[in-house]
């Protein structure tokens, strides 16, 4: 009874299991690799540069219908501007559970609707469960020619 063969039924799923092993295991070594060697567009100092899908003038002062998150690194980003006419750019994404935040222009905060985490205009924590602020990005300006039109440029900082 304890000399019988193995059945090749269980011979094949021991080979494809441990084929799938070194598989998952090669894919764990060759992508750093890979993305290394392919970085994501970025200037000289390191610095990811994006403008935004909109002017400067086409933010709103107060209410208003703001732009939606556009794309910066594969991350959503908000551009806003202040009661007091400063253009600030956040990472959209919450620091607690990768939720996208929201824009609040009537109560002058931002809000990740997942757990109601509050943060203010300076991308603070200020309520609810995220441990971190929002990432702040560096903004810019390019002179289009048109005043007022200027493109926004947002960095890394």
């Amino acid at each position: 009874m304890g000399d019988e063969p193995e059945s090749p039924e269980r011979r094949t799923w021991l080979l494809g299991a441990l084929s799938g092993a070194v598989g998952t295991t090669l894919a764990a070594i060759v992508y750093p690799i890979v993305s290394f060697l392919w970085p994501r567009e970025s200037t000289e100092s390191g610095a990811m540069n994006v403008v935004a899908p909109f002017k400067a003038n086409q933010l709103p002062d107060s209410g208003g219908h703001w732009p939606p998150p556009f794309d910066f690194g594969g991350k959503p980003c908000l551009v806003i501007k202040t009661p007091g006419g400063e253009i600030r750019a956040f990472n959209a994404v919450c620091t607690h559970t990768d939720c996208t935040v929201q824009f609040q222009p009537d109560k002058g905060q931002f809000l990740c609707a997942c757990h109601n985490g509050i943060y203010d205009l300076n991308g603070f924590n200020v309520s609810g469960p995220p441990p971190r602020p929002l990432e702040t990005y560096k903004v810019d300006f390019r002179p289009t020619g048109t005043p007022g039109e200027e493109e926004i440029i947002v960095s890394r900082t």
